[in-house]
């Protein structure tokens, strides 16, 4: 069994995608309150648009990696 950092997916170093999951993770918070008006006020769903919000926290889990930046 190898013990680089590189057979350890969980131990990357950099962002999953590089630049352009980084960029994702920004543009993301405003599709989701974009999603959430959309659905609010078109479909009168705000009892249940807020999941949206969730699309943050997984986008930026997948793209950093279930660790984060603070063991890095």
């Amino acid at each position: 069994m190898s013990t680089d950092d590189t057979s350890n997916p969980l131990a990357r170093k950099t962002p999953l995608g590089g630049r352009t999951g980084v960029a994702i993770v920004a543009i993301v918070p405003l599709l989701a309150l974009a999603a959430f008006l959309l659905i609010g006020f078109l479909a009168g769903g705000w009892g249940w648009a807020w999941v949206f919000f969730l699309a943050i926290p997984i986008s930026a889990i997948i793209v950093y990696g279930v660790g984060g930046k603070s063991g890095r």
